[in-house]
């Protein structure tokens, strides 16, 4: 008779990851900043165009773009990650593109597996409230989902970025393997240079933000960005500033007034260069 295989029942503070460091429970205001970038249209659209670099991408349709308010997170992962689902159409198809937010601050070697069940969850969903006429025909498609992966982490991503990977010997079984490959946008995998010419400067200076390693990084990285924000839009400041707030809280630190005196300031200088 197989064993059955032992529960890890120790709480998550307690759990350690593939390198033996314990694994660190995620504060929500986390899921919340990134959640709150991800619902910003343009946030999303910048995402994709600046960050997929395959041809389809100028091909989605912008006013056809529609955040889903469904979540698929699953209990289990519900304190390591969060998700934003997105609906478009491309070339007249219907197209879903899922987010997958990693919160966890090391790398998790399971996460093809988690999109797959995802991606399931996605495509059950869908089956459940298409029409059931409709469904039963030979012509009946699902819409492809396009999992996309972010992570904002320090560790380096080392994870496979296809399923096939997960599967003890694949190689023997070709293409009769049960396979799809994720797209991993990592927060900290751009250089400055390539930030600039984002087409979302919310995004651009959110993800400049999150590359600085102490308090001096930090506001030299905002001075960067003033520019560009004072040109955001209201919804844009919003998130902007949420950001500021919740890495406050996080971190124990008081920087909002600050940042708001050198946006301040800084528009001072405007009106003075104008007057000049």
């Amino acid at each position: 008779m197989a064993k059955k295989r032992k529960k890890n029942t120790k709480p998550l503070a307690q759990r350690r990851g593939s390198n033996g460091q314990v694994i660190q429970k995620v504060d929500n205001p986390h899921d919340k900043r990134f959640k709150e970038l991800f619902s910003n249209k343009k946030s999303f659209l910048s995402l994709l165009r600046d960050c997929i670099k395959d041809d389809w991408v100028n091909s989605v349709d912008e006013k056809s773009l529609k955040k889903s308010e469904k979540s698929f997170i699953l209990q289990d992962f519900s304190e390591l990650e969060a998700d934003i689902v997105y609906e478009a159409s491309l070339d007249g198809r219907k197209v879903i593109f899922y987010i997958l937010q990693e919160l966890q601050s090391f790398v998790d070697y399971r996460m093809p597996y988690r999109l797959l069940l995802y991606i399931v969850e996605i495509l059950r969903d869908f089956y459940n409230h298409s029409d059931v006429d409709e469904r039963d025909n030979k012509g009946f498609k699902f819409p492809v989902v396009f999992p996309i992966v972010f992570y904002s982490g320090s560790d380096r991503w080392t994870v496979p970025l296809n399923l096939n990977q997960m599967f003890d010997g694949y190689e023997r079984f070709n293409s009769h393997v049960l396979n799809f490959n994720y797209m991993l946008v990592d927060a900290n995998g751009f250089e400055e240079k390539q930030l600039k010419a984002f087409s979302s400067k919310l995004l651009a200076a959110v993800l400049l933000m999150e590359k600085s390693q102490n308090d001096l990084e930090f506001y030299d990285n905002i001075r960067k960005s003033l520019s560009d924000v004072k040109g955001f839009d209201f919804e844009e400041k919003r998130i902007f500033n949420l950001f500021i707030n919740i890495m406050d809280i996080a971190y124990g630190k008081n920087r909002s007034q600050e940042i708001q005196n050198m946006i301040t300031s800084l528009a001072k200088e405007d009106i003075e260069a104008l007057v000049i």
